[in-house]
């Protein structure tokens, strides 16, 4: 070791420190409002970002949230059985299950409505449980020794119109009523009830809404049950579900049916949770990625933005780092000082990152999962807070270092780029800048006149010009260059490359120049101007397409219920042969249909694939489920669906009423298949061996058109039926869209596993408006007037926050072009300044940012239009696979019409600031800077 080396390093580093430490102090002294500007910038795009986060957190948690705090069950098993009593005892002692409630359940009239309504009640047993607690959002919890105080689910209440201290006055039926429900009752022969709602509930799941109000345990002790309802919760893991399901099968296989309830199964099992998530699946999806695309896009334009201002105060002290590169400091020196310089400016960003999360936290989840908050109000989020302020300082000191770094090197490129000497004093020999040349070489001038001629060959944005104009021409270079000239040529680069020209071109220079600083040509300029404009306003237009193709699609879904199967006017919920013959006497209908509704066991392998025939041999022991079954050990022989089959009720000729003074007499429409079904692809069921399937039922089971499948039939055999058609129809059985199947009304009687239960589907004539032919009916019938399934209503319920998407969207994309724009022009500055001098008018200097910005967008549209057609199909095609209904997207034509000369129009306002510069351009001090 060389004696005194290391005193003398030692010597230096405190001397490199203690330069930094002047300079930082010096840099925050001097620009200390310009650093403080900076952070709040930062701070507000980190706000925004993890904002925006936090909404996305507690949106795409409130369902998960809401099932775990209404301890919503894995299964739940409902029989109306109540000769049985030990009947839930066994139900709750089948493998897999590990904790059990059992209740009861009771339906009632409501009594204090002017249509006929049901509502179904679940009485709370009493004692301490784990399973179904209803969390109460508004009002109170009832008294348990009250007879008389109930809870209502607050979807219900506001269906019904009613609220806390509201009475509801029910009706009871009683069990024979029930079961009787195809066949008619009268009025029911249960109790009269008048409740008073204490408290609105919410509750994950579809348990809700079937059972709505759930009453005290003094009241249940007095129902007249109709059902018992049987609540497990499960042993983790996948086996206890397989296992638990088959010995259900198994258990309500080997009970016998009552006779008076054929149309009910002896164990109706279904998954409340599974259910309830998938049918908010579609909405998730979309508010999720809407947000996720908010907060992307406000992330990404937030730190260009913030890099920018960041680079452009670090660039007014370009000269300063120079010198101080000269006194030998260190790049990680000069660029240490700056962003030491910063360290305040990163904390106040920090402090106004953390507004973000704690403002958001006042947000309810968005759309229709609001209605799944179990903890309404004010929550706020303790690490996205702590990560917001992390964000905001380490952003702010990354941006500056690299701002600090890349403005330190600027300096150094310039003095290496000028000669020196005469050259340096006389760019115009020996070229301003790489690339780009002037030359004056004296020529013969092709004018009349006699004398010299002087031509003038300049580089220019990636555009070679040549021009000449003689003393006798009578003409300025200005005219000749902005004139039509077929004079432009191609140049020799002075400098690494040859300029790309522009050869035989025709009109005027300007128009070519604006065209080129658009597609940023010229490999001679900085990396950013060599960056193409268009690449930002595309990706803004084109997430704005993507959204408005998804938007439409969604509106056109919720707007027409033809798309999910809803295309009668009303339905007539079980309905009688009498209340049919009713409705097809009545002038005001047009059309019935009859649509009968049970479940079919369709067969699988040991991969849970659909059969497409019967297995050679039916095994039978301990697995077998029964006949028809395919005994495979413990594995269920196949999947229970909702089947549906669908007839037209003729009508008799009769007289129409009158429209205007015209009295209409015509005979009763032939029902076709849009009554009923919609039919996406293919064609409806019309012989006995063909099937249609809701797209749900096909994807799960992995078929299409022309496929086959094995249904078990009633008697211990197999059906095979041939796929015809993918369509959906009106949910009536409880199922989720798109998850049934249809078949002709001869198949359904041989493969129904219970007795169908019956609806009417009516359609009014063209003269009567169905509000008020369904209000009419409403007395005397039970009516449902086409409510729209859950996951259409979910779609449904997110209101104005495409529109809003697509504004913020629209919003950034003309940020975007504004940025492009103006980031193209001041890094052509330099090439207006030479065309200034060459004899350019501000006129037509003026022009070619106009130009430049009309292209650019232009040229985004070209670019965005198909790529987000192409994204929005993707996108809508998840969500509608996710909702159960047709995947083909709706263009929004209105915006694709609209857009193209609104990005023109946009383009030259954006332009116009620009414009307005080149025409005030003072080439001689522009240069001489330079």
């Amino acid at each position: 070791m060389i004696p005194g080396t290391g005193t003398h390093r030692g010597a230096e580093v405190r001397g490199v420190l203690g330069a930094v430490r002047m300079i930082a102090r010096d840099e925050l002294r001097r620009r200390w409002l310009a650093l403080t500007a900076l952070g709040v910038l930062l701070g507000l795009v980190v706000a925004m970002v993890t904002g925006t986060a936090t909404l996305i957190r507690r949106t795409a948690t409130a369902h998960d949230r809401l099932e775990r705090a209404s301890a919503v069950p894995d299964l739940q098993v409902t029989s109306y059985l109540r000769h049985d009593p030990g009947l839930a005892d066994r139900v709750a002692g089948v493998p897999g299950v590990s904790d059990s409630w059992t209740t009861v359940g009771a339906v009632g009239r409501i009594e204090n409505r002017a249509s006929v309504s049901y509502l179904g009640l679940i009485g709370d047993t009493g004692g301490p449980r784990e399973l179904y607690k209803p969390v109460v959002v508004e009002g109170r919890a009832y008294d348990p020794r009250s007879p008389d105080e109930v809870l209502l689910d607050e979807r219900a209440a506001a269906w019904w119109g009613f609220g806390v201290g509201d009475t509801i006055t029910l009706r009871l039926l009683t069990q024979s009523d029930y079961i009787s429900f195809d066949t008619g009752f009268g009025t029911p022969g249960g109790p009269t009830l008048n409740l008073v709602v204490t408290g609105l509930t919410r509750t994950a799941g579809e348990n809700a809404q079937q059972m709505p109000v759930m009453v005290t345990p003094a009241l249940a002790e007095k129902l007249d049950a109709v059902t018992t309802v049987v609540m497990l919760r499960l042993e983790p893991g996948p086996e206890a579900m397989g296992a638990a399901t088959a010995a259900l099968r198994r258990l309500g296989q080997s009970l016998s049916t009552d006779p008076l309830a054929r149309e009910f199964p002896t164990l109706q099992v279904s998954r409340p949770a599974t259910d309830g998530d998938a049918r908010i699946a579609a909405t998730q999806r979309v508010l999720i990625t809407g947000l996720i695309v908010f907060a992307a896009v406000v992330g990404v334009a937030g730190l260009a933005a913030s890099g920018q201002a960041f680079y452009r105060h670090h660039a007014l002290g370009a000269g300063t780092q120079h010198i101080e590169a000269m006194l030998g400091l260190p790049t990680l020196g000069r660029a240490g000082a700056r962003t030491i310089a910063a360290l305040p400016a990163a904390v106040v960003a920090g402090t106004v990152a953390t507004a973000g999360p704690l403002l958001a936290g006042r947000l309810e989840p968005l759309g229709p999962l609001a209605g799944m908050e179990p903890h309404p109000g004010y929550a706020g989020h303790t690490a996205l807070t702590c990560l917001a302020a992390a964000a905001g300082v380490i952003a702010t000191a990354l941006l500056a270092a690299t701002t600090a770094v890349r403005a330190g090197h600027r300096p150094a490129r310039l003095s290496r780029a000028r000669p020196a000497g005469r050259a340096a004093r006389f760019p115009g020999r020996a070229g301003l800048f790489p690339g780009q040349s002037v030359r004056f070489p004296g020529r013969p001038s092709a004018g009349t006149g006699t004398g010299t001629g002087t031509g003038v060959g300049v580089g220019v944005g990636g555009v070679g010009v040549g021009v000449s104009a003689s003393p006798g021409s009578g003409r300025p270079v200005g005219a000749v260059l902005g004139r039509r000239s077929s004079s432009i040529r191609r140049p020799i680069s002075s400098a690494t490359h040859t300029t790309r020209g522009v050869v035989g071109r025709r009109g005027p220079l300007w128009l070519w120049l604006g065209t080129s600083f658009a597609l940023a040509r010229g490999q001679d300029r900085p990396v950013a101007a060599r960056r193409p404009p268009i690449t930002g306003t595309a990706i803004g237009i084109t997430a704005l397409i993507a959204a408005a193709t998804i938007a439409t699609s969604m509106n056109r879904l919720v707007d027409d219920p033809h798309r999910y199967g809803r295309n009668a006017d009303l339905e007539v919920t079980d309905a009688r042969p009498k209340i049919i013959a009713q409705l097809a006497e009545d002038p005001r209908v047009a059309a019935v249909s009859m649509l009968d509704v049970s479940t079919a066991t369709i067969e699988i392998d040991d991969q849970g694939h659909a059969l497409p025939s019967p297995e050679p041999e039916v095994a039978s022991g301990p697995g077998d489920a029964g006949p028809g079954a395919i005994g495979r050990g413990d594995v269920a022989p196949g999947e229970d669906v909702t089947v549906y089959a669908l007839s037209a009720k003729p009508l008799p000729a009769k007289p129409r009423p009158a429209a205007g003074t015209a009295a209409r007499t015509a005979a009763g429409p032939e029902v076709g298949p849009d009554v009923g079904w919609t039919i996406f692809e293919g064609a409806r069921p019309t012989r006995t061996n063909q099937v249609a399937l809701g797209p749900r039922t096909a994807g799960h089971f992995g078929l299409g058109i022309g496929d086959h499948l094995s249904v078990a039939t009633n008697t211990g055999g197999h059906a095979q039926l041939q796929v015809v058609g993918i369509g959906v129809g009106p949910v009536l059985g409880g199922e989720r869209l798109g998850e049934s199947m249809l078949v002709a009304p001869d198949m359904l009687t041989r493969i129904q596993r219970t007795q169908p239960m019956r609806s009417a589907l009516v359609r009014a004539i063209p003269e009567t408006d169905p509000a008020t032919f369904a209000a009419t009916l409403g007395t005397e019938y039970e009516i449902d007037t086409g409510r729209a399934p859950g996951e259409v209503a979910n779609l449904g319920g997110m209101g104005r926050l495409p529109a809003m998407l697509q504004t913020v969207l629209a919003a950034l994309a003309v940020a975007a072009a504004g940025h492009a724009v103006g980031t193209t022009c001041r890094h052509a500055r330099r090439e207006l300044a030479i065309l200034r001098t060459l004899g350019f008018t501000p006129a037509q200097t003026a022009r070619i940012p106009l130009v430049t910005s009309c292209v650019t967008t232009a040229l985004a549209v070209a670019v965005a239009v198909p790529l987000g057609l192409l994204l929005g199909r993707l996108a809508w095609w998840e969500i509608a696979t996710a909702t159960g209904v047709a995947t083909s997207p709706a263009v929004p034509v209105s915006l694709l019409v609209a857009l193209p000369p609104a990005v023109i129009l946009i383009g030259l306002v954006l332009a116009a600031p620009p414009a307005s510069r080149a025409a005030r351009l003072l080439p001689g001090a522009l240069l001489r800077r330079e």
